[in-house]
């Protein structure tokens, strides 16, 4: 197929030259009754391109195509045998795909890392997870990948799983070995789901590292949207003929995709399958070097330390445009520097944890960000070691990442849909969690409804909390009470 091609942006700009005069969905027809302050602030264009499918960007029945040539394309890109677009994240990318592999009541392995994605949906769908642990790097306390020998545990504790999600890339830019891991899975024949959020590009370019497709995945979610330039919600859902039920997979999709998806991220989703498929080195070369020059510059930083290939567990590979710094050894915590940097310098950084910044460079990084960053940094290195700052002190004792175990209790559902009450963080050591606690970012999970609430999680929770993590959707918004499983 011809990749110059961009079958939704092409339908846009005829659309462009001959407006329709609509009498359905969506209401503002093309911009005509949009708030003045809204179009002013978004442009008009994009209400102008802010059609439904049918009878819009294609005829009523959807004869023209559109969107099917658009996904041809993109699987062809990508060296598969399916593909679809979706507007509503990796999320729904990867419930789609658990739905496509699995029914209520089966076992599923979760890596430990896994996003809260997979969790929601095993939840939702009745499903039995079972969590794989991953590789703990204790000298930065980070969840790198899956070791093959710990999935061929998993694999025999568990002969009845069926499927196998692993995240590669972590949201730190570490591959696990996907080949390894696929080659387990296909001994048993399941499929190996990839969680590849943050690794669309690998595909594209020779210096990042390898596609997992590429490499014996069956399934393959990307965030479009993170690093390649679509618009957020963008998500690319690809698959490999063999052990996944294509014509299964399809179904899942229409189950969980919108009748009415946003047309602008569609197109924006064909735009950066263009552009990655045409001219993929091009694009990411610049960002690599880009990378190259900050890790080179923050190292220099007295105080500062930059994960790099050295660090990586074997046979694991690494997206070098991911910049981890530990900043422990100034004793403030990452929380509070990324508040720092942006009140005082407008910088913004991907994520910040107690002892961490990431820094995540992208096809719209520039060189006057890295600069903003390099300056921000230097400026925190002057100020707290002349005590002028500000920044609260680091707590002295903080729990490892390492320190958290997974101990299923009761039912998930049982757990969720129960009867409940509200305890102190400190008090819950013993009960059995009823809502889900995921810090973000990266959203990973730290408890789940139905586990088993122990020491650890309360002293990792509690101490995060006071030095400034985030906890994603707790019912409590205070962050001092865990929903729990009624005692009574």
């Amino acid at each position: 197929m011809d990749q110059q091609q961009a079958p939704l942006l092409e339908a846009l700009k005829q659309l462009e030259r001959r407006p329709i005069h609509g009498f359905g969905a969506p209401g503002h027809h093309q911009g005509n009754a949009v708030p003045k302050e809204a179009k002013a602030l978004l442009g008009a264009r994009v209400f102008q391109a802010d059609v439904i499918t049918p009878k819009g960007l294609d005829d009523r029945t959807e004869g023209a195509h559109v969107l099917q040539r658009a996904h041809e394309l993109a699987a062809e890109a990508w060296q598969a045998d399916f593909c679809r677009f979706v507007t509503g994240g990796s999320t729904q990318s990867l419930h789609t795909a658990l739905a496509a592999v699995t029914r209520p009541g089966d076992t599923v392995l979760l890596a430990a890392n896994v996003h809260k994605a997979e969790r929601t949906h095993a939840l939702a769908a009745g499903l039995n997870a079972q969590i794989v642990p991953v590789i703990i790097d204790p000298q930065w306390d980070i969840e790198h990948g899956v070791a093959p020998a710990d999935l061929h545990k998993a694999l025999d504790d568990h002969p009845d799983a069926k499927a196998f999600v692993v995240v590669s890339p972590t949201y730190y830019g570490v591959t696990s070995d996907i080949a390894a891991l696929a080659d387990l899975c296909h001994a048993r024949g399941i499929p190996l789901i990839c969680d590849a959020a943050w690794g669309g590009a690998f595909a594209f370019c020779e210096a990042l590292p390898h596609d997992p497709l590429t490499k014996g995945a069956d399934i393959a979610v990307y965030s479009l949207h993170k690093t390649m330039g679509a618009l957020t919600q963008g998500s690319a859902l690809l698959a490999k003929s063999g052990i996944v039920d294509l014509q299964r997979l399809w179904l899942a999709y229409e189950l969980f995709e919108t009748t009415s998806p946003s047309v602008p991220i569609l197109a924006s989703l064909d735009a950066v399958r263009r552009e990655h498929a045409t001219k993929g080195e091009a694009l990411w070369n610049p960002v690599i070097d880009l990378a190259a020059t900050l890790r080179k510059q923050v190292a220099s930083i007295a105080g500062l330390r930059v994960f790099d290939i050295c660090d990586l567990p074997i046979d694991s590979q690494l997206d070098e445009t991911k910049v981890l710094i530990d900043i422990s050894a100034w004793g403030v915590t990452g929380y509070a520097l990324d508040d720092w940097l942006m009140a005082h310098h407008r910088v913004s950084v991907g994520l910040s944890d107690a002892r961490h910044l990431l820094a995540v460079l992208s096809l719209g990084t520039s060189s006057r960000n890295v600069k903003a960053l390099v300056k921000g940094l230097r400026d925190a290195a002057k100020q707290i070691k002349a005590g002028t700052s500000g920044l609260p002190a680091a707590p002295a004792d903080l729990p490892g990442i390492g320190s958290l175990s997974v101990t299923m209790q009761n039912d998930p559902a049982e757990a969720f849909f129960g009867p409940t009450e509200l305890v102190r963080i400190e008090e819950a050591i013993g009960c059995i969690a009823a809502e889900m606690i995921a810090p973000a970012p990266p959203g990973v999970p730290r408890l789940v409804p139905g586990q088993l609430i122990e020491h650890a999680h309360v002293d990792w929770l509690a101490a995060n909390r006071d030095a400034g993590a985030f906890f994603l959707d707790p019912v409590d918004p205070n962050e001092r009470k865990l929903r729990v499983v009624s005692a009574l």
